[in-house]
């Protein structure tokens, strides 16, 4: 029994030294980190110049975000969503327009009932549904 015993205290000895050994390694790690940011810090800002030091601080005061502009404000965007959602239209229903021109029966009075019928549905489409599908149909 006695054996048994001394090889159960040593393996709890063995474990708790463990511990303290990785703790230890823990520890001396986070210290070494610490150190090399401080000298990492410390290298840049001695690396740099007086002008590369003021040029990055100006550089800082000047960046800023242009303030976006919608493509509905910008001049003849209401024309090119209308080209685009026109085009679209009537390559989605192409062949009833063919069928419709080739009526007899079709005028100038119903072409322009027909062509404005078919604007109307601009009306559905909100702003940012507009300047989403010109930024897709410009990025192609």
């Amino acid at each position: 029994m006695e054996g048994i015993e001394n090889i159960v205290s040593a393996q709890e000895m063995d474990e708790s030294e463990d511990s303290v050994d990785s703790e230890q390694v823990e520890s001396n790690d986070e210290k070494m980190e610490e150190d090399s940011i401080k000298i990492s810090n410390n290298k840049k800002q001695d690396l740099a110049t007086p002008q590369q030091k003021e040029s990055f601080s100006q550089e800082k005061k000047m960046i800023k975000d242009p303030e976006p502009i919608p493509l509905l404000s910008r001049p003849n965007a209401a024309n090119q969503f209308r080209d685009y959602y026109m085009s679209q239209i009537t390559k989605a229903f192409g062949e009833d327009l063919d069928r419709i021109r080739k009526d007899q029966n079709l005028d100038s009075n119903r072409l322009e009932i027909l062509i404005n019928s078919l604007e109307s549905g601009i009306g559905v489409f909100s702003d940012v549904e507009k300047e989403l599908a010109l930024l897709s149909h410009n990025n192609k």
